[in-house]
């Protein structure tokens, strides 16, 4: 390093040298190590796939998540990280008596090249790889995981399913929408299928740093109040009717580079499992855009990954949350103050699209009068347009920006449709009856 001191000179300061890494694996002391992680810790292969392992099994005994002979949905996308959670299922049900794990897993695989260009022989491959393990298994096509009840169904013809989910798609322009779409609905046909299947835990393979983008994302998109049910590791489906249905994330504790490098050393295949921001820019999306910004913090800095996901962490779930969304089925703000960052977001909104008059009126009178302008007087719209807003009153911040979007709600699954008309019928009947009440 060099300065100059006040008569105009150089002076140039020695740096100290960097101190080599010790190439002996820091487990076992005698076998030169395979792998680095946090630019300082070295591995041999023998050692860390059994680090690995371990992490895995940890995560999934703590607490005593899941029971002796509970059945489990394990959600397999075809990516690096679930292919890998699939072989550490596989190889803990090999293992002697004390060291087997005891729950019996159902895996699943949701077909989405409705959606996506996949190849013509994925499917084909991602059964013969279920069949390599002869676990329990069952692939299903996404519009019938989201629009029917029996989806399991393999002989249903699906075309206008198909046609439905991708005019939701096509409605909605923003990247940033489309795969924050994507996520709720698989989510929904997640849960719907868990409860068919007749299992009570279900596992995805999120690692520790998709869960970590996911969280700014989350805090960028107004899904601050959800974020103990994006990246948490137990969480229960409190919106479900079957209480005990819980989503677990035995791979939150792990890295991608680590998962790679278990792969890479099991020699496992992944398969193409791509989506709306796949090949996309950086600057499209918003999810695009974190992930972008911790990558880059992450060569740099090794530790940025694992400083978002515990600070994450400390982030509880609201206990006094009486309301959950009707799309996402995550928590609702509610009776939210007049001063907060949300109704300031909406107002200044409200201002941009009517301009001066917006001044003059309350938050609460803009909202009436916007309804009143995108309603045609004596026209047929206005029912589907007053349905809208009705639902948009059951829907967190974000996924109102979903609905506002869609051009016609007809596309939506009809579960969700159905639940809109049960609340609104109850509320009318509420009124009726208030008087009468105690």
């Amino acid at each position: 390093m060099c300065s100059v001191n006040e008569e105009g000179a150089e002076v140039f300061e020695v740096l100290k040298p960097i101190e080599p890494l010790e190439l002996k694996c820091r487990k076992c002391l005698i076998e030169d190590g395979n792998v680095v992680l946090q630019k300082k810790f070295v591995y041999c292969k023998t050692c860390f796939v059994p680090m690995v392992t371990h992490k895995f099994r940890a995560t999934v005994g703590k607490s005593k998540l899941v029971n002796r002979g509970e059945r489990v949905l394990v959600c397999v996308s075809g990516s690096q990280s679930s292919v890998s959670l699939l072989h550490m299922i596989w190889t803990g049900l090999q293992q002697s008596t004390y060291k087997r794990l005891t729950f019996e897993p159902v895996v699943l695989y949701i077909d989405e090249s409705v959606l996506h260009d996949y190849p013509l022989d994925q499917v084909k491959k991602i059964k013969e790889l279920f069949e390599k393990y002869g676990l329990t298994y069952h692939i299903v096509k996404f519009s019938a995981a989201v629009y029917l009840d029996n989806c399991l169904n393999k002989d249903t013809n699906v075309d206008q399913y198909n046609d439905k989910l991708q005019n939701i798609f096509n409605n909605l322009s923003d990247l940033t929408l489309k795969e924050d779409m994507l996520m709720k609905l698989r989510k929904r046909a997640i849960t719907k299928l868990a409860d068919l299947l007749k299992c009570t835990r279900i596992m995805t393979a999120e690692n520790e740093h998709k869960l970590s983008i996911r969280l700014l994302s989350n805090v960028a998109l107004g899904r601050g109040s959800q974020i103990s049910l994006d990246i948490g590791l137990a969480v229960n489906n409190k919106n479900n009717n079957n209480t005990s249905l819980v989503t677990i994330r035995p791979m939150r504790n792990l890295s991608a580079k680590e998962i790679s490098y278990y792969a890479l050393f099991n020699k496992l295949d992944d398969f193409m499992h791509s989506n709306f921001l796949t090949a996309t820019s950086e600057d499209e999306s918003i999810q695009k855009t974190t992930e972008r910004f911790v990558n880059d913090l992450q060569v740099d800095f090794p530790s940025t990954v694992s400083t978002i996901f515990r600070t994450g962490e400390k982030i509880s779930e609201k206990t006094s949350a009486i309301a959950y969304c009707l799309l996402c089925q995550g928590i609702m703000e509610v009776n939210v103050s007049p001063s907060s960052a949300m109704e300031a977001t909406k107002y200044s909104k409200y201002v941009s699209l009517m301009g001066v008059k917006a001044l003059k009126l309350s938050l609460k009178e803009l909202k009436n009068e916007e309804t009143n302008e995108k309603n045609c007087n004596g026209c047929k719209c206005r029912n589907k347009q007053d349905l809208k807003e009705k639902i948009i009153e059951s829907l967190c911040y974000a996924c109102t920006h979903i609905i506002q979007e869609l051009e016609s709600l007809d596309d939506l699954p009809e579960e969700i449709l159905n639940k809109e008309k049960e609340r609104l019928q109850f509320k009318k009947m509420e009124e009726q009856i208030k008087d009468f009440l105690l």
